[in-house]
């Protein structure tokens, strides 16, 4: 290795460490802040490591709201949004890219251009329709649009099942594979990092979904992680340490599925990128 490469590999690795501190030091102040007590939260310099542990504000969040509660629903409509994201999706996507079928074309095109209009323009229309099919305040009204008209699942799988060889595909339908066998024995193993990495990306975006629930979701018990910690700063705007609290659990899980399914996220986003 030269001098100038090893120059810049350094001095990238300096970079990539200070971007890296800058981007975690705030979830640190925020698990830090959650484990002081209030008065403590604004200390300056900095307390990263509190002196005195409590564990106060971890018990008023259970115990002042319906956190468990909020912890179940929030988890039952993830599991729901995951797993009919992945079915639904890498269903579509293997049609779009391995099936022939009148106005492929243009029905791909409708769902790529639902991601072009903002979440904002469709709450009204969306808000009239669930009224009539009587879905306000049911989870499921946050959790078919997920499920339904996820137009960036679809282009997703479709860009990954694309680099799947035609050959192979060919050879199963010679041997006499239906469609479905093709998608279930042969196309879905082949992109099992696509799968888990959409998953993920689903848990991601349903975990923190604020907007549909803030909606259509009126009972409080009915509510989901995101909607409830921000109730928190409407009854305690001042106790910062209870905010962080709460938010420190709401992230606990992300981060545990993030590092458990990283490997296969980063195959994922790989593989889906190999083909136009």
């Amino acid at each position: 290795m030269t001098k100038k490469r090893k120059i810049i590999k350094i001095s990238l690795t300096v970079l990539l460490t200070l971007g890296s501190v800058i981007m975690i030091a705030p979830v640190i102040w925020m698990i830090s802040s959650s484990l002081k007590f209030e008065g403590d939260v604004f200390n300056f310099p900095i307390e990263w490591i509190p002196k005195a542990f409590t564990s106060l504000n971890y018990e008023k969040a259970f115990n002042d709201f319906p956190y468990l509660q909020w912890y179940t629903n929030t988890i039952k409509i993830t599991l729901f949004n995951v797993v009919g994201t992945v079915v639904v999706c890498s269903m579509a996507g293997f049609a779009f890219a391995k099936i022939n079928f009148t106005g492929k074309k243009y029905i791909f095109f409708f769902y790529i251009a639902t991601l072009m209009i903002p979440v904002q323009v469709r709450i009204i229309p969306q808000f009239m329709l669930y009224r009539e099919l009587d879905l306000i305040n049911n989870h499921w009204a946050v959790i078919l649009p997920w499920v339904m008209f996820n137009g960036f699942g679809i282009f997703y799988m479709r860009q990954s099942f694309m680099s799947l060889p035609d050959e192979l595909i060919e050879a199963a339908r010679i041997d006499g594979c239906t469609n479905t066998k093709i998608y279930l024995k042969i196309a879905l193993p082949l992109a099992k990092s696509s799968l888990i990495a959409l998953g993920i990306l689903a848990f991601i975006w349903s975990w923190n979904d604020y907007l549909g629930p803030l909606i259509y979701l009126t009972d409080s018990t009915k509510q989901v992680l995101s909607v409830g910690i921000a109730s928190f700063k409407a009854q305690y705007s001042t106790n910062f340490a209870l905010q962080m609290a709460g938010a420190t659990l709401a992230l606990i899980p992300v981060i545990i599925v993030y590092l458990i399914a990283q490997k296969y996220f980063i195959e994922g986003v790989a593989q889906s990128g190999m083909k136009e």
